[in-house]
Order: C-alpha cells, then sequence, then structure tokens
C-alpha cells in the first residue's frame, strides 16, 4: 500500500505542475487572449484542479462519496486526456496521459484498498 501511496502522490505533484506549466504557457505560445488560447489555458487549469481534488483526498481523508466523486473526475481526466492525444498524437500528451492514467489507477486502486480495509475491521 506504501508504493501505491508513493505512485499517487508523485504523480499527483507531476499533474499539478503540468497543469501549471501549461497554464503559464498560454502567455508564451499565444499573442493574445483567442478562443484557442482560452483552450490551452483551460486544459492547464483542468489538470489543477483534478490534483487538488487528489492532494485533498490524502491531506484529509474523504467520506466515501467524496472518495467516489474523485475517481469519477479522475476518470473524466483521463477520458478527457485520452480524447487530446487521439486529436494530437505526440508525445506530450502521452506523457501527460501516462502521468494522469498513474494518478488515476493509483487512487482508486487506494480507495478500494482502504474500502476494503474498513470492511475487515467492522466484520471482527
Amino acid at each position: 500500500m506504501r508504493l501505491i501511496k508513493g505512485i499517487h502522490r508523485t504523480s499527483t505533484w507531476l499533474v499539478l505542475a503540468i497543469g501549471v506549466i501549461h497554464t503559464l504557457g498560454t502567455f508564451f505560445f499565444y499573442e493574445n487572449l483567442s478562443q484557442a488560447a482560452m483552450w490551452f489555458a483551460g486544459a492547464g487549469l483542468g489538470g489543477i484542479f483534478v490534483a487538488f481534488l487528489n492532494i485533498f483526498l490524502w491531506q484529509r481523508g474523504c467520506q466515501p462519496l467524496s472518495r467516489k466523486l474523485i475517481s469519477v473526475a479522475n476518470a473524466l481526466f483521463i477520458a478527457w486526456l485520452t480524447v487530446g492525444f487521439v486529436a494530437t498524437p505526440a508525445l506530450q500528451p502521452a506523457i501527460i496521459l501516462t502521468i494522469g492514467g498513474m494518478m488515476t489507477l493509483s487512487g482508486i486502486t487506494l480507495a478500494l484498498l482502504e474500502a476494503g480495509a474498513k470492511a475487515g475491521r467492522n466484520t471482527t
């Protein structure tokens, strides 16, 4: 479980860092705040938001409903990254998809392990 927590935390921090770099990159890649620039910035903000949800998850601990909703947010993030990768088959989307996938799968695995551990304690 310790390894999975480490993977989850590392991948979450990487998603946060990439989201910040992506958002700030808007000002370098676009001359004005066009529609394309706003979509580009919004993609980075989406990564930041999902990373903050995951940080909240392991900083505060959550009720089962919150864990499920954060898992849904992670799954939607991966779906969105997959669409981005299909639309732009390049190295950068593949790297972000891999890191986001690690964050999502490790987060879901942790939620399942913790739920199983709690269920085991309740039966004794």
